[in-house]
This record gives C-alpha cells, sequence and structure tokens, in this order.
C-alpha cells in the first residue's frame, strides 16, 4: 500500500473511531463528524473509505436512503479496500438492509473460510443469522475461538434443525427483513437462556416515532406467526423480535470491540 493509501486510511479509520464512540442518541456530536466527513470527502468525493465512513454516520443518524444511495455509490466505485474498511462496508450494508450486496462480499470469504473467519466473523455470523442460514451458523461454530460468545445462538439453530425447523427458521428472517428493510439503520441481537433453554431476540432500528416502531414490530410479529399457523405448526416461541428508535442504539465501543487487528485478508 502506497503513502498516499495510508494516509487516508489513518484519516478515515479515525473518523470511524470517533463514530465508534458515540451513543447514537450523540446527535449534535455525529452531525459535527459529518460536517468534517463532508469536507473531507472535497479533496477526494471518490474516495470509497471516505464515503463508507460516511454511510456509517449517515445511519447512525437515520438516513436510511441516504446510506443506502451511498452504498451503491461505493459499489459503482469498487476497487481495492483494506479488511477493515471492507468489514465496516459489510456492517453497513446489513445494517441497511442491502443482504445481496452484502452476499456477493462475503462469498469469497466463506470459500476460504479458514484464512478469513478470525477477522470477518462478526460480519459472517450476523448474515448467517439475517438470512437464517442454519448451514452457515453451523459451519461458523467449528470455525473459531470467536464462536464461543454465541454459543446460545449455537443451541438455538440446533433445536431448529433437529426438529425439522430449518425453512421455517429461513422464512422467519425472511420476513423480518422483508418488513423492515425499507427504514432498517441498524441490526443487533441479543442472546439468553435465563429461562432454561436458547432465546434470541433480534432488535431492529429505525428512524421512526414510537407509534411506527410498535407498528413495524406487530406486524412483523403478526406475519411470523401467521406463516407458522401456514405451515400447520405451532410458532416456536424462542425467537423474538423488538423495533427500535436508532437513537437508542449503544456506542459500538460499548456493544464491544467489533474490530480487532486488521489481518492481512486481501485475497
Amino acid at each position: 500500500m502506497d503513502n498516499q493509501n495510508t494516509s487516508a486510511e489513518d484519516l478515515w479509520g479515525d473518523i470511524l473511531e470517533a463514530l465508534f464512540a458515540l451513543d447514537y442518541s450523540q446527535v449534535n456530536e455525529i452531525n459535527e463528524i459529518e460536517q468534517q466527513i463532508y469536507q473531507n470527502l472535497q479533496q477526494n468525493p471518490q474516495s470509497v473509505e471516505g464515503l463508507i465512513t460516511l454511510m456509517f454516520a449517515e445511519l447512525m443518524l437515520g438516513n436510511h436512503t441516504r446510506a443506502v444511495d451511498i452504498g451503491n455509490k461505493i459499489w459503482g466505485i469498487g476497487g481495492s479496500i483494506s479488511s477493515f474498511f471492507e468489514l465496516v462496508y459489510l456492517e453497513n450494508l446489513m445494517n441497511c438492509g442491502l443482504l445481496d450486496m452484502a452476499s456477493i462480499l462475503l462469498k469469497p470469504r466463506f470459500e476460504r473460510l479458514a484464512d478469513n473467519v478470525e477477522y470477518f466473523y462478526p460480519a459472517m455470523i450476523k448474515f448467517a443469522l439475517m438470512t437464517g442460514s442454519i448451514g452457515i451458523i453451523d459451519k461458523l461454530s467449528h470455525a473459531t475461538l470467536e464462536a464461543e460468545e454465541d454459543e446460545i445462538l449455537f443451541d438455538l439453530a440446533e433445536v431448529y434443525n433437529k426438529g425439522k425447523f430449518s425453512e421455517q427458521f429461513k422464512n422467519m428472517h425472511k420476513i423480518i427483513i422483508e418488513n423492515i428493510s425499507q427504514e432498517l439503520c441498524a441490526y443487533e441481537y441479543v442472546l439468553g437462556d435465563d429461562n432454561g433453554f436458547p432465546e434470541l431476540e433480534i432488535m431492529l432500528y429505525v428512524n421512526g416515532q414510537d407509534s411506527t416502531l410498535r407498528t413495524l414490530e406487530n406486524n412483523i410479529e403478526n406475519k411470523i406467526t401467521a406463516y407458522w399457523n401456514s405451515c400447520g405448526l405451532e410458532r416456536l416461541n424462542n425467537i423474538g423480535v423488538s423495533v427500535h428508535n436508532i437513537k437508542e442504539h449503544t456506542s459500538w465501543n460499548e456493544d464491544g470491540e467489533l474490530y480487532g487487528d486488521e489481518e492481512e485478508n486481501e485475497s
């Protein structure tokens, strides 16, 4: 990597780190950084790293449509970027529901799983869950020590797999994305087993009033239940969905360090 690219990555990496430290409710601070991003982009409007950083900021502010437009612009520019920025871009794409694009980027990473799983695990497991792919979830469960934190998720997937509910698991997640993708700004999940069995809560973040959030949440839950009924089955009540205002999202630093030391995964 030449010095110019290194300097640009340092610049945008520092700005991203500043964003990672902010709760999404800190709108004034995010807006100030957004203006800084725009100022720096004036020197190179086609900077992929800069646009990835801007896309992240727009999602924090709840600007779904703007983030999608930037994501498509980045896709059109193309080129080679570091693993760090690729991982942030993947998170951005998934957080605004652009799973087809995320799938294309992840395909070569999954094909060389042993070489890539240590660094790209956060994006891989999130993609597997969002697409309801029990096969990928199972594969990841054996691929890295990073997977230990998701042991409950693997137990949950096994419940659906052994019960021959893999198709229902997949279609539940399809219903979720289909009914939130036009508003989605962040997708998170929480695992628990306090009730004696593995449970999953999918937390969807959008920019909307309380009434909108409840409507979206009820719509998703009702459609999932109706889908199970259409299969002639009683819904397993170990997966729940909640919709939140984007301002309720805590900082990435608080949620856990997503990015470790970057490895050479450019192949």
